[in-house]
């Protein structure tokens, strides 16, 4: 985590429940993605095509891309209540480790 944990709070335009936000960094920081943390305590990688986020290279700089529902597992203050609260890090995170499959060749064993 090399910006450390981060913590922001939005407000939603009436008739929203989601909002999506974009970080975007010095690749040279070497993250994978905009990591938080579910309600069992596993990190999870909005930024990624599973979680319907990306990461994109752009103008010399990495943008991530997520999506955060209000009231959903993402939102701390786990409300419906028209604001996110989203904290969660930009970090290089062996993806082996959350439980998403590292990015080796077809055939390789990996744990």
């Amino acid at each position: 985590m090399p910006l450390g944990l981060l913590r922001f709070e939005t407000m939603l335009a009436a008739g929203h429940s989601s909002e999506t936000f974009s970080l975007y960094l010095d690749p040279a920081l070497g993250v994978n993605g905009y990591w938080v943390q579910d309600s069992t305590g596993t990190w999870i990688n909005l930024s990624s095509a599973p979680y319907g986020g990306k990461m994109v290279s752009k103008g010399g700089r990495l943008r991530l891309d997520f999506a955060i529902t209000d009231g959903g597992p993402f939102d701390a203050d786990g409300q419906a209540n028209g604001v996110i609260t989203a904290p969660g890090a930009a970090a290089q995170m062996p993806l082996s480790i959350v439980g998403q499959a590292s990015n080796v060749a077809h055939g390789d064993f990996w744990l």
